[in-house]
């Protein structure tokens, strides 16, 4: 009788489902991260709370998104929380329960910093100009919010760890059996 795999690897597998799970619970941290910081930072500065969201929001409203309104809030989050869980996703579909963590932390601050580098140079002076005038004014805790970016999604593999199933564990399993009268 063929084998296809030790135990050991009929342990560390993770199914679609629980890699997805994880990947979508791991990108709305990560968002949390950076947008909390950023919230935070905009109204410690007394930009107002909820600036960052609009200034994301400015890639649908444009200028008119610094006073449109919740709308324009919630377009922010919107942008923000999708392009997060599809980086998750991504992140997770290549983590196994046996990732290191500390490689995982490296991987995803090299992808914040990625990240940082594209919107920096392409993606907010061509696409989202209020924006890039708006993080002219924060460099620096806009780079630091891409570092916490990259830090929650370093922290994938304890999502895909806590989202996947053991197979060992329901594989030998034994029915109960009734006792003899």
């Amino acid at each position: 009788m063929a084998r296809f795999g030790t135990m050991a690897e009929a342990t560390d597998r993770v199914s679609w489902g629980g890699r997805l799970i994880a990947g979508i619970a791991d990108g709305v941290f990560s968002a949390i991260l950076m947008m909390g910081f950023m919230m935070a930072y905009s109204s410690a500065n007394g930009a107002g709370v909820t600036t960052p969201l609009k200034d994301l929001g400015a890639l649908v409203y444009g200028v008119e998104a610094l006073v449109a309104g919740s709308m324009a809030i919630l377009a922010g989050a919107g942008i923000q929380l999708g392009l997060s869980i599809v980086l998750g996703i991504l992140f997770a579909l290549f983590t196994s329960r046996k990732t290191s963590i500390v490689a995982a932390l490296f991987v995803g601050i090299m992808v914040g910093i990625v990240i940082w580098v594209a919107m920096e140079l392409v993606v907010l002076p061509y696409m989202d100009p209020t924006m890039a005038a708006r993080i002219a004014l924060m460099p620096l805790a806009y780079f630091v919010a891409h570092l916490l970016f990259g830090i929650g999604l370093g922290l994938t593999p304890l999502f895909v760890r806590t989202f996947s199933r053991k197979r060992d564990e329901r594989r030998f399993e034994s029915p109960a059996e009734a006792l003899p009268i």
